[in-house]
């Protein structure tokens, strides 16, 4: 299978995770702007990354499905429950993670602009907020347990760690740890994963 995408995807990362986790070999294809004409619209006739590209030729995209169409190849490690209410709790936890990572996305996107075509302040104010209202829910949704749900390691954890990953990368300076300190503890033992320190997109 080939995973077409860019490092400075969070999106991208989250289905090298999901692959890495599940311990299914991939060949990790980068899909700059500049070539996405020619790599990636044949497969995803939206042009968007990730798409993956199955052995028998047909894609997949993108990172929702891909994450579910990874995790049914082997039955093990289950990343998404197969209980219905377990589930539905953690695609919840993907949303959320898709969330703070689409607000940073726009944030740092945003700053890519000259200062005179810039958002405003309460724009900025705006996308800060969903990405503080993601995480605080996070943590209550966390509790004291050692993953984000349930009793074992699930899609909640890539979310939240491919989440929190961008931001912190994204906008260093953003104050997140004091007020979530459990998602705090809890990146920090995700980063060492091995899943993780593998597709790390600042790692040299």
């Amino acid at each position: 299978m080939k995973l077409f995408g860019t490092p400075g995807s969070p999106y991208v990362r989250k289905a090298r995770l999901a692959l890495e986790e599940k311990g299914i070999a991939y060949e990790y294809v980068l899909a700059p702007r500049e070539t996405r004409a020619t790599l990636v619209v044949p497969l995803n006739p939206l042009g968007k990354i990730p798409v993956l590209q199955r052995d028998d030729g047909k894609s997949v995209f993108d990172s929702p499905v891909i994450v579910e169409y990874v995790d049914g190849l082997k039955p093990e490690p289950r990343l998404i429950p197969q209980d219905f209410e377990s589930r539905i709790a953690v695609k919840g936890w993907e949303a959320l993670g898709d969330g703070v990572a689409e607000a940073t996305v726009l944030i740092t996107h945003d700053w890519r602009k000259p200062e005179e075509k810039r958002e405003s302040e309460k724009w900025y104010e705006a996308q800060r907020a969903k990405i503080h209202r993601g995480l605080a829910m996070m943590e209550r949704e966390m509790g004291d347990g050692q993953f984000c749900f349930g009793s074992s390691f699930t899609l909640a954890d890539i979310a939240a760690g491919y989440a929190l990953g961008y931001l912190v990368s994204g906008i260093p300076d953003f104050d997140w740890r004091a007020a979530n300190p459990r998602l705090s503890r809890h990146y920090d033992v995700l980063v060492q994963r091995p899943a993780f320190r593998n597709t790390d997109p600042d790692a040299k």
